[in-house]
């Protein structure tokens, strides 16, 4: 038996250096594994996710989502709502809340002072990671939509005449974190009759689409000038 043991101690001495070199190696596989997980955790820190969805139902009469699932806060800056008929498409700024007659809904002296919900005013607005924001129904923007395009809606939310409603896009803009660059998201939701006569909202896509990189503040520059262009009521 110390036979065995010293000749297999005498192996190890011969081979000390493939030994050195086979530690080596897998000390720099477990270090480069380590740092793959530092720059994964770091990115996802500094990846804004920000998801539009449907909530309290699945109709016109849902309410509009926004849910924050960064790592970071963000600030909602801008809200717009892209309408598109089977005769036309306009888009609409839809930050601030309008009243049934398509004017902001404005404080009330009474009310100042007070503790006030200022969701109920705006759609633009601070959020935490994993906080989220209800931005109203989506009938509610389709009405102020077409308020701001001279468009009435009945109380089904159906146009007067042989248009239709098709889509409605919610799009938004907002500033992530402490970056100085703005980020953006966007959903589109066909709108289809039901049997029982409620306009259903079918998302086009699983997922909300982001917009984060340098292409694609170029499209958000280009939704402010589109807004810029469209006149006021």
């Amino acid at each position: 038996m110390l036979s065995s043991l010293s000749s297999l101690w005498q192996w190890i001495t011969e081979n000390a250096d493939t030994f050195s070199g086979i530690t080596s190696v897998g000390m720099l596989i477990i270090w480069a594994i380590y740092l793959q997980l530092l720059l994964h955790n770091f990115r996802m820190q500094r990846r804004p996710q920000i998801i539009i969805n449907r909530g309290k139902g699945r109709d016109i009469n849902s309410v509009c989502l926004f849910s924050n699932m960064s790592r970071q806060s963000v600030f909602i800056d801008l809200v717009m709502a892209r309408i598109t008929t089977s005769r036309t498409q306009w888009l609409c700024n839809v930050t601030d809340v309008v009243d049934d007659s398509g004017r902001p809904v404005n404080i009330d002296r009474e009310d100042e002072g007070r503790d006030i919900n200022l969701h109920e005013f705006t759609r633009q607005g601070p959020m935490v990671s994993g906080d989220y924001m209800e931005a109203g129904t989506f009938g509610n923007m389709i009405r102020q939509a077409g308020f701001a395009r001279g468009i009435e809606f009945d109380e089904h939310n159906d146009i007067a005449g042989d248009d239709a409603l098709v889509s409605i896009e919610i799009s938004l803009i907002a500033i992530f974190g402490a970056e100085k660059h703005q980020i953006g998201a966007r959903r589109t939701f066909h709108i289809q009759s039901a049997d029982d006569g409620r306009m259903l909202l079918i998302p086009d896509d699983a997922r909300t689409e982001q917009f984060k990189t340098r292409r694609h503040r170029r499209i958000l520059q280009r939704w402010r000038r589109e807004l810029e262009d469209v006149p006021d009521r």
